[in-house]
């Protein structure tokens, strides 16, 4: 670990001073230049206000009617105060790396600055309508991050010129590395990627407590403050030019909260039954529809929430359409019944029994549709003293007082008891409100056929 005398924030020009100022739930005032305002001025960034965080979670969490937009912004902010406050432990160290490349040769840290905040604003620029919910559908050919990059190095899109122009010459070709890497980010910018898109980052930093606070639940809310300031960096031990994010023995309780927040937020309400339940009709409708409004960039970008919820709408009404019922349902809010649910830690040979049960609850009942699910979500990818093969896992260290540097996974006995993945079985069934009985003899049903 390096230490250097404090550091004030750098700037590359006047136009990159901070007058601005937005008011966020989160962060209270977040600030931006005239430069970054350009930016988010852009239609395509203008776009992010019609794209809420969480899809239809809104059917379920009234209060989650929250946007791409202003996570875009908190991710940028907090993505700064990342960058800032290792900058003050660690400047010196952080100037010498980045010197070393060729586009950051002069002014290294106001421009590792500049780059780690454009990328975590500009990060989800590339999500289709309904975010996630919809990717797979839509984008299977180019998931948001791909298109992203697209955008940055298309001049008819948002382009090349537009950000070089603002700043420096490559620019936008290092955000997009810092956004999507593909073996071709430089070694001694991992670290700007790392910020805000790593084990501990800005993204899920600013998406654990907003999600949290616009759903009103408090299992996303973590110390994050403490965190960012227990954070430092120390050289790679391989000797490759990189960074790594360490964190200090007394931040490990806040790191475990992070951890923790992502694993209650995961099981309450990423992967709540209904949410779920309106994620598949989603991608139903979308897989009825075709892609003919989606097989180009400029279709996709064309759209947003509120311009396909108005075609759902209309969707619903339109008789013999393969779409219609899925129209409907969400229209109308008209929802499967859930008769079986697995524990958040279903294995492969449960699974198997699942999709055994639900081939013979159809065969029983064949007026009635059932669906299934298969919700599944990793949790952590850290390193652990157990692990016999380190490849698929993440090493992150710890700092303790004295500089004995450890495995953060071998220091904190909560990590080691948290899942790396959540994953659930369910299983759906087409039933009203009035069909409880049913309901309740298909759950027992499902349970026998699941267990035998």
């Amino acid at each position: 670990m390096a230490e250097s005398a404090f550091r004030q924030p750098e700037y590359l020009t006047t136009g990159d001073e901070p007058i601005h100022r937005i008011r966020c739930p989160i962060h209270g005032f977040i600030r931006f230049s005239g430069n970054e305002r350009k930016i988010i001025d852009h239609r395509l960034f203008r776009r992010l206000r019609w794209i809420r965080q969480l899809a239809l979670t809104d059917l379920i969490y009234p209060g989650a009617t929250h946007t791409r937009f202003e996570h875009s912004l908190g991710v940028m902010e907090v993505a700064t105060r990342i960058f800032d406050a290792l900058s003050r432990s660690c400047g010196d160290l952080m100037e010498a790396t980045f010197r070393t490349v060729e586009q950051l040769k002069d002014k290294p840290l106001a421009k590792a600055r500049q780059l780690v905040r454009l990328a975590a604003i500009l990060h989800d620029i590339g999500h289709c309508c309904f975010s996630h919910a919809a990717e797979e559908i839509i984008q299977r050919d180019s998931d948001h991050e791909g298109l992203t990059v697209q955008i940055l190095n298309d001049s008819e899109l948002m382009g090349i010129q537009f950000l070089d122009n603002l700043y420096f010459p490559e620019c936008a070709v290092l955000i997009g590395r810092l956004i999507k890497p593909e073996g071709k980010l430089p070694p001694q910018l991992q670290v700007l990627r790392d910020i805000v898109s790593g084990q501990l980052d800005a993204d899920r930093t600013d998406y654990l407590l907003r999600d949290s606070h616009h759903c009103g639940v408090d299992y996303g809310l973590f110390d994050y403050r403490r965190m960012i300031e227990c954070l430092t960096l120390r050289n790679d031990p391989e000797g490759s030019n990189r960074l790594e994010i360490a964190i200090q023995r007394d931040g490990i309780h806040t790191f475990e909260g992070l951890i923790l927040a992502r694993y209650q937020m995961n099981s309450q309400v990423y992967y709540h039954r209904l949410r779920r339940i309106y994620d598949l009709y989603l991608k139903e409708y979308f897989r009825a529809k075709g892609r003919g409004d989606f097989d180009t960039p400029e279709k996709i970008l064309r759209h947003n929430d509120l311009t396909m919820m108005t075609e759902i709408i209309r969707d619903a009404d339109r008789e013999g359409e393969p779409w219609q019922k899925w129209a409907r349902r969400i229209r109308d809010r008209q929802h499967h019944r859930l008769v079986y649910e697995s524990d958040e830690d279903a294995g492969a040979s449960l699974i198997r029994k699942v999709e055994r049960a639900i081939v013979r609850i159809r065969d029983e009942h064949p007026d009635i549709e059932f669906l299934l699910d298969i919700a599944d979500v990793s949790i952590h990818k850290l390193l652990l003293p157990e692990d016999k093969d380190e490849k698929p896992y993440v090493s992150f260290s710890m700092i303790d007082t004295d500089g004995t540097i450890d495995l953060l996974g071998k220091r904190s006995p909560i990590l080691r008891k948290i899942p790396r993945w959540f994953q659930v079985a369910r299983i759906f069934a087409d039933l009203n409100r009035e069909q409880k009985p049913l309901q309740r003899e298909l759950a027992a049903k499902c349970r026998t056929y699941v267990t035998q």
